[in-house]
């Protein structure tokens, strides 16, 4: 047995449990248990409940801040830059989000940058944020340490960093782009770590700067499109880096993350039903677009993915059972019963 089946209303409580457990407040663990059931119920497991022990244990090692106090330091009419007292970028990011949903209600496109906080999950969390409001989200991330080496290189100089774009299509789930710079995200190579696979040809060099697709050994990451992954990265992390008040990744000496939102209000450029009806339009055409002979369906940006919510708010969760086990160590630690039987 590989996985588990954990209903998604009881997973959210106990991370809930967990995180008020390790001294954030009920509000805040709210958040964190509605951000990391979403991203499991999408399927990116890597980023959603998975995560939890890490940011954790951060938290009860005094790496991280559990009672932040979050404030903006910069900010203008369509723009703000917002210091997280070191805490997990979750509760900074849904700010910054909401901080930048705000001021485009009025200016029609805003900006807000987040530095001194932590890792924040899954980029799709914000910039799908913006969707419940009749915006176009994007999200990116200046994540830690360098891992991506540029063509030609042979050790890294810029950090994998995700983004993400997501937009309404009006009734139905927002069309999501949520993508590393590099060929894979690194939570996929544990993934495959997890199930025992090995990575494909092309994605892994390890510390002599040469190939490999063993997920223990490969430390640095080649970029998706070669110049144009690395150079996506590169911007991503200039964008949530320096722009904000950060660091660029190639310099940094600790794991501290920056990260970068832009709402853009539909309305200020044009009537939303308009926009709608012609998203609607370009969605029949893709789905019933001719597909190759062995292919059923081409699918939109992050449509895979809500159909996994779809299917698992009903059904449940298919979780690993390492990943089980992991929930289940930090649940010993704080005190917590676990949510699933073995």
């Amino acid at each position: 047995m590989q996985e588990v089946i954990v209903k998604s209303d009881r997973l959210h409580d106990f991370t809930r449990s967990l995180c008020e457990s390790a001294g954030l407040s009920s509000v805040n663990a709210e958040l964190m248990a509605e951000l990391l059931v979403q991203t499991d119920l999408r399927g990116v497991h890597s980023h959603g409940t998975r995560a939890l022990p890490g940011y954790l244990n951060q938290v009860l090692n005094g790496s991280l801040n559990p009672e932040p106090n979050i404030r903006i330091i910069s900010e203008s009419t369509s723009s703000a830059v917002i210091d997280g007292d070191n805490c997990i970028g979750h509760i900074a990011s849904t700010y910054a989000m909401e901080t930048a949903i705000l001021k485009a209600k009025s200016t029609g496109v805003a900006a807000v940058g987040v530095n001194n906080a932590g890792h924040f999950g899954a980029a799709a969390c914000y910039s799908i944020m913006a969707t419940l409001n009749g915006m176009i989200g994007f999200s990116t991330t200046n994540t830690g340490n360098p891992t991506l080496v540029p063509p030609g290189g042979a050790e890294a100089v810029t950090a994998n960093n995700a983004m993400s774009y997501a937009l309404p299509t009006g009734d139905s789930h927002p069309i999501v782009l949520d993508m590393a710079c590099g060929v894979s995200s690194w939570g996929k190579v544990g993934t495959m770590r997890m199930y025992g696979k090995e990575v494909p040809e092309g994605w892994l060099l390890d510390d002599t700067g040469n190939p490999s697709n063993d997920p223990n050994q490969g430390p640095w990451m080649l970029p998706a499109g070669e110049a144009r992954g690395y150079g996506l990265a590169l911007i991503m992390g200039i964008l949530a880096g320096p722009l904000v008040g950060g660091m660029m990744s190639c310099v940094k000496t600790g794991s501290s993350s920056e990260h970068f939102f832009i709402a853009i209000n539909i309305e200020n450029f044009t009537d939303f039903d308009a926009y709608v009806n012609q998203i609607k339009q370009g969605i029949s055409h893709i789905h019933n677009t001719k597909t190759q002979d062995d292919v059923a369906q081409v699918y939109l940006p992050g449509e895979i993915e809500w159909n996994n919510y779809d299917a698992w708010i009903e059904s449940g969760i298919p979780i690993h059972v390492d990943h089980l086990r992991n929930l289940e160590s930090i649940a010993e630690k704080l005190d917590i019963s676990i949510c699933w039987e073995w």
